[in-house]
């Protein structure tokens, strides 16, 4: 799991346009929108995480700990817009930009970049709470996206017909 989220991470890092955003919580939940649309799409997430619904949404600790472990990437210790501290990732200087992300994943990446690239932190938040594991789950539960991925198309399919 760790060189497909370093890959990830890297791809991410080096795509996303607003560079100062990718703070670990907006890392983190692009990630997770990731593996939510590929459980959609292919029925499996691009990580194997074990997604858990915390009290700041969906949220796995082991990514902010590989990125920083990756000397390919630089965390910097910054303020958010309330004063409060936060996590700035960016690529290093020294990194080659060779990643072997997969057509597939780099579709992924390439939609959720997209999709957020022109939201503000409230409306990127309000995206990722929008999506239907997180409005059907209790806080501090774990997120199964491969099941909820099925029932969420059995509940489309219902409601077209």
């Amino acid at each position: 799991m760790k060189n497909i989220i370093s890959v990830v991470i890297k791809y991410l890092l080096k795509e996303y346009p607003h560079k100062a955003e990718l703070s670990a919580s907006r890392l983190t939940k692009m990630i997770y929108l990731m593996d939510w649309k590929n459980a959609i799409e292919s029925g499996s997430q691009i990580t194997n995480a074990q997604w858990h619904f915390d009290h700041y949404g969906p949220y796995v600790d082991d990514f902010i700990k590989i990125a920083k472990e990756d000397a390919d990437i630089v965390v910097e210790n910054t303020s958010n817009y309330y004063g409060g501290k936060k996590q700035l990732f960016k690529l290093s200087d020294t990194f080659s930009g060779a990643l072997e992300i997969t057509p597939e994943q780099k579709k992924v990446a390439d939609f959720v970049i997209d999709a957020t690239k022109q939201k503000n932190y409230e409306n990127f938040i309000q995206l990722v709470y929008s999506t239907y594991p997180v409005i059907s789950s209790e806080r501090y539960s774990d997120l199964d996206l491969v099941s909820m991925a099925n029932k969420y198309k059995e509940l489309v399919s219902k409601n077209s017909n």
